[in-house]
């Protein structure tokens, strides 16, 4: 006669093509089973995709969208790059698991990856042909619902000399000489009444220097992290989107005595809607999941 031990061994050998974790107890408490489910090991390959937009439409070297800013102008943009670093993506109970990036893309280096949106054709002529709308890198397997990045380039590269920089940190248009750092963004642009209104250049001010030139400090570090929630890595876009981040400028507009748009003080008023929107000093919504 089959004693119950026996007849559970025997269940147990034929069902080895199965995930079961099989022992000789009478009775399972479900636990194990829960673990061996949710136990996954090795990594996996992430493509975290972006897209340059204006109110919603996909951004293009020359083209000209209407309804911007408080006027709703028309807008010609030249220019569209920017830096993002630290990604990390978030797990449903809010963990956060850095993206080890790939190393072998000329818009990828040292946890920096350069966004660029232009192609170099019409107004864009201070860009470069090579675009680039993707992050990719490793992470360990597992089941991810949002994204964190940081806008810029960290303090240690930021003040690094751009001229020996690896590939994407070596752009000259990227780099701020006057500022002795990166723009981290980069957006150039026309409207039918001003020729450079559409400027945006971020990048950190009141940046200090010891004895030797060394930058040590900036008042205005000017690095927004990005949170967006509810991020599913194989079917989403990250969309940052020039007439959100525009939406309370007067794009047409400059105040005497200082640069034509923003060149990110925190005491210019053309600044003032454009960093709270960068989430700076207040709710970001330049990036969207989409």
């Amino acid at each position: 006669m089959l004693t119950r031990k026996t007849l559970l061994m025997f269940l147990c050998f034929s069902l080895l093509s199965w995930t079961v974790a099989c022992d000789d107890t009478e009775e399972d408490t479900g636990d194990d089973a829960n673990n061996t489910a949710n136990n996954n090991t090795g990594d996996i390959s992430v493509a975290l995709n972006f897209k340059g937009a204006v109110n919603g439409e996909d951004f293009a070297c020359g083209t000209t969208y209407s309804g911007v800013g408080t006027t709703s102008s028309d807008m010609t943009p030249a220019d569209f790059r920017l830096y993002i670093h630290g990604i990390e993506l978030l797990t449903e109970d809010g963990t956060a698991v850095p993206l080890e990036l790939d190393q072998d893309s000329p818009f990828q280096t040292s946890d920096v990856v350069l966004l660029d949106f232009e192609d170099k054709s019409g107004p864009c002529s201070n860009g470069t042909t090579e675009t680039n709308t993707q992050a990719t890198g490793t992470a360990p397997a597992g089941t991810y619902t949002g994204v964190r990045f940081v806008l810029g380039v960290p303090f240690e590269l930021n003040h690094a000399d751009a001229a020996v920089a690896e590939s994407p940190l070596n752009l000259t248009a990227m780099f701020w000489n006057w500022q002795g750092g990166y723009k981290f963004m980069r957006l150039e642009g026309a409207t039918t009444d001003t020729a450079d209104a559409a400027r945006i250049h971020l990048g950190s001010t009141g940046c200090e220097t010891d004895d030797a030139g060394a930058t040590t400090e900036c008042s205005n570090p000017n690095r927004p992290t990005i949170t967006l929630e509810d991020f599913d890595l194989t079917s989403n876009t990250i969309v940052a989107d020039l007439g959100t981040l525009l939406a309370g400028s007067d794009i047409n507009a400059n105040t005497d005595m200082t640069p034509p748009g923003c060149m990110s003080s925190a005491s210019d008023p053309e600044c003032a809607p454009i960093l709270e929107r960068f989430g700076i000093s207040g709710t970001q919504a330049f990036f969207s999941a989409q």
